[in-house]
């Protein structure tokens, strides 16, 4: 009796072997190329993290400046300021040239910062503090 069982039990064994093997090969070969990887996008390389301007979570509780009024900056770049965190004059005003280059960068604006004075101009539109 235990010689049937165990017989059994082996014959059990090796089906499941069997199955697996026969599982596993036909599973690669009918393989989706939905599995295979996702070629990688170019990531943008916005440079040194320490050249990035002071960014704020939200625009101070008076409400976000006008940056349209900096010529140079329309409805586009604007709303893409205001994505990064730039929501003043006073945030453009206190760039420096390694900030205005991370921004240049950043949204793949070349020399456009500096040949329209964004810096200048903002510092025109700062409220003096009293």
């Amino acid at each position: 009796m235990i010689e049937i069982a165990s017989k059994i039990v082996l014959c059990l064994v090796l089906a499941t072997i069997i199955g697996f093997l026969i599982g596993y090969i036909l599973g690669r070969a009918t393989r989706k190329q939905e599995y295979a990887p996702m070629p990688q996008k170019p990531t943008k390389n916005v440079g040194n993290v320490y050249n990035k301007p002071v960014i704020f979570s939200c625009p101070r509780p008076a409400g976000k400046d006008d940056l349209k009024q900096i010529e140079g900056i329309d409805s586009l770049i604007e709303a893409q300021l205001n994505h990064l965190g730039i929501f003043h004059f006073d945030q453009i005003a206190n760039w420096s040239d390694k900030n205005s280059d991370w921004i240049e960068n950043y949204l793949e604006i070349e020399e456009k910062i500096k040949e329209e004075n964004w810096v200048e101009q903002a510092k025109g539109f700062t409220k003096p503090l009293v």
